[in-house]
């Protein structure tokens, strides 16, 4: 018997079979066992278990090369699959970039076009301010009223033309107001009202309103008004724009002319202009007047006898040629001519020629004008044009004299104050006492003639006297005689017992002195002799109108000043310009004195009279109204010691300088001092130590708070405070601001310690 066979040293075929057992797993394992063509549905053992040895050898190598070549076929695809997948996900890829970019590029686009919009709309809004800003240049500088109002007829803007017709100072105050707040008459307002709300509610323009409009001056004036709607941006009516000229000179030509044709046979007959009236065929003469056969000395019938073609004298001064002329192509012309007439007469004549036709026939006529009076009526004019050119500059040295006299008296404050200080600190025996009180009469009379130029340009005021004018001449000889140049002689022939002047003597010694000096410089370095007279005399009006400037003065008696020199004289083409601003014949910088002696002796209703020839000398006659009454003759105040106080001032003022002296000034009258350099800084000091506060001494003009709202602030923190108010202008004019307002007192700069002790004793409760 054959014993059974034993499977355990069949290696090969174990091995072979887990090769093929491993094969199908790795197909498994790597296709997820359903690609590898059914060979996993076989196992191996199956396969090979009855094949001998070799065989299944064999088979199981077969198997696995199967099983590779499958397993390769599966990765081959597997491959190509993850190629197509990465393909498509590098395309998507790069649509997405290119969306990106393009998405990018349109956000690029339209920022640059968001940059550019902004940039016109800066641009556009630039032209727009520049244009309201024009607009608004060209609307104050055309000569025209203009101004517009809303649908109420309540004014919401104009012109500075019509502000000041309406007398208003600004043109932004007109807003708010109709026409009922401003100067017009009651029936001129009515009908203003009555055309805007025809403007308006018809939404249609009116032109050429011809009315009447009184001004804020008291005139009335003849205007010609357009008014048209103003429309907003949706073109609705919401108000009226109005614009109107002033017509009053054209309106009384018009009916002048209106009167002129209407009487035209009247003026005919009985014109003072000569009239004749030519066949412009015949050239015989059909109408003559009789003004024209007296003005050439002939008469009226002998004029009808002439014919223009055959008259001597129209021939000799191309009156005749001219008149052929006009015949021959209608336009008017005129001549002036010396004419010689054939009935023995003389004279200078306008003549006007001018073409009409009479059915259809032309004629021509002559309206002769003597112009004798004319010609007497244009050189007054042209005086008087000259004369209102001259006080037109003067006024403009008047404002500039107020500047120049305020910014002076802060300078004159520090030198008076500080003389005057050093003078109470010194013994006085001291050998600076003299020359410390040269100093203070020097500032003194610098301080008069800063409140000369304050008075002659308006900001001041005049210290009014009966004043004799002789005494007035000889209390300034001795500084008259100081004054002048060492080899002019001084003469006196001075009227006694005249009967006095009203005016000014501080004023009137600065254009005696003016007239001298002047003097002294005409003789220069030579010998001459300077003679100062005064006089009574009767002035009549011709005598007056010969003088600078003539201001229409009464007739009657006049004191006479005159002062006259031996000098080199004024050309004669120069003496009109003698009394202009700035105008010299001295070194550059001068030319103030004439215009400055001018102004003074106008405002004391007086005036001047120029006599002078080249190499003869000057006379200058200063003509002064006499008042009735004596003479005043002011006594000097006595002296009294220095009040002094205690307790703190508060000072305020801009200018270091004047801080420094005020101070100085106040704590030796015994006053504690808090110095405050502006309006605002004062106003904190005085919350923090009002307690301790006396008095407020404030600057009237200072930065960011001036002296008036200062003083308001400082009355709104403590009604009770003590304020007194310094400044260059004078007392009158700041009380003016004050009136009312409880303001303690007034100081004018400059000022001494002894001013200011007394000012400050009489609000204080002291006693001086």
């Amino acid at each position: 018997m054959h014993k059974p066979m034993s499977l355990s040293p069949v290696t090969p075929i174990d091995s072979t079979t887990r090769a093929c057992r491993g094969a199908v797993q790795s197909c498994d394992s790597g296709l997820g066992g359903t690609s590898c063509y059914g060979a996993a549905l076989m196992p191996c053992d199956l396969l090979v278990g009855w094949l001998p040895v070799p065989l299944r050898l064999a088979a199981a190598l077969a198997l696995l090369l199967a099983v590779t070549v499958i397993v390769v076929r599966v990765f081959r695809q597997r491959s190509l699959r993850h190629r197509r997948v990465e393909e498509e996900l590098r395309a998507a890829k790069e649509e997405l970039e290119r969306r990106v970019a393009e998405r990018t590029d349109a956000l690029h686009h339209a920022n640059e076009q968001l940059k550019q919009q902004l940039a016109e709309r800066m641009r556009v809004e630039e032209e727009l301010r520049q244009g309201r800003n024009m607009l608004e240049q060209i609307i104050d500088t055309i000569p025209q009223f203009v101004f517009w109002k809303d649908k109420d007829s309540i004014y919401q803007g104009c012109n500075i033309v019509f502000a000041r017709a309406a007398g208003l100072e600004d043109p932004a105050s007109i807003r708010g107001k109709s026409d009922y707040d401003l100067p017009w008459l009651r029936e001129e307002s009515d009908a203003y009202r009555t055309d805007d709300r025809s403007v308006m509610d018809r939404d249609i323009a009116k032109y050429h309103i011809i009315e009447q409009q009184l001004q804020a001056n008291g005139e009335r004036y003849w205007v010609d008004t357009t008014k048209v709607p103003l429309r907003d941006e949706t073109g609705a009516v919401v108000g009226v724009l109005g614009i109107y000229d002033n017509i009053t000179e054209r309106k009384a030509i018009e009916e002048a002319r209106d009167r002129a044709l209407a009487m035209l046979e009247s003026l005919l007959a009985s014109s003072p202009t000569g009239i004749l009236v030519y066949d412009g065929e015949s050239g015989a003469c059909v109408k003559a007047n009789q003004a024209i056969a007296t003005m050439v000395g002939g008469t009226v019938e002998q004029l009808l006898s002439q014919n223009f073609r055959s008259i001597a004298s129209f021939k000799k001064t191309g009156i005749y040629a001219l008149g052929e002329l006009v015949l021959d192509d209608g336009q008017t012309r005129a001549m002036e001519v010396d004419i010689s007439t054939s009935f023995g007469k003389s004279f200078e004549v306008e003549v006007f020629l001018s073409r009409f036709d009479v059915e259809g026939r032309h004629h021509l006529m002559f309206i002769s004008v003597d112009l004798t009076e004319r010609k007497q009526l244009e050189n007054e004019k042209r005086l008087i044009e000259a004369q209102m050119l001259h006080v037109q500059k003067l006024e403009s040295l008047g404002v500039l004299a107020g500047g120049i006299a305020h910014d002076f008296n802060n300078i004159l404050m520090v030198v008076l104050g500080n003389a005057d200080l050093a003078l109470l600190r010194l013994p006085p025996g001291s050998p600076a006492c003299e020359n410390l009180v040269q100093i203070e009469q020097a500032a003194s009379r610098a301080a008069d003639l800063a409140r000369q130029m304050l008075a002659y340009s308006g900001r001041g005021k005049f210290v009014i006297e009966n004043l004799d004018l002789t005494r007035v001449v000889q209390e300034m000889a001795p500084m008259l005689e100081v004054s002048i140049s060492k080899k002019a002689l001084l003469r006196y022939d001075l009227a006694p017992d005249l009967p006095p002047v009203s005016g000014d003597a501080t004023q009137l010694h600065q254009v005696i002195l003016n007239l001298v000096i002047n003097a002294s410089e005409a003789i220069g370095d030579g010998t001459g002799v300077i003679s100062i007279s005064t006089k009574l005399t009767e002035c009549d009006r011709a005598y007056l109108s010969e003088s600078w400037v003539d201001d229409r003065l009464p007739e009657g008696a006049y004191v006479v000043l005159e002062v006259s020199d031996t000098g080199c004289g004024i050309d004669r083409e120069v003496i009109p310009k003698i009394f202009d601003p700035f105008f010299t014949t001295k070194f550059t910088g001068r030319g103030l004195g004439m215009a400055a002696v001018l102004g003074i002796v106008r405002a004391h209703k007086g005036a001047i009279k120029v006599y002078s020839e080249k190499g003869k000398g000057s006379s200058f006659r200063l003509l002064l109204p006499c008042v009735h009454g004596a003479a005043d003759h002011p006594e000097p105040s006595p002296l009294r010691e220095l009040w002094r106080g205690s307790g703190t001032v508060l000072l305020a003022d801009d200018e270091e300088s004047i801080r420094v002296l005020g101070s100085d000034m106040l704590r030796a009258l015994g006053f504690d001092v808090t110095l405050a350099c502006d309006g605002r800084e004062a106003v904190e000091l005085f919350k923090t130590g009002m307690d301790d506060i006396v008095c407020v001494l404030l600057d009237l003009t200072m930065p960011y708070l001036d002296g008036e709202q200062t003083f308001r602030a400082l009355r709104a923190i403590k009604p009770d405070v003590k304020v007194i108010m310094s400044s260059g202008y004078n007392e009158q004019e700041v009380s003016q601001k004050f009136a009312g307002a409880g303001l303690a007192g007034f100081i004018q700069k400059p000022y001494k310690v002894v001013e200011m002790s007394r000012k400050l004793a009489e609000v204080l409760g002291g006693e001086v």
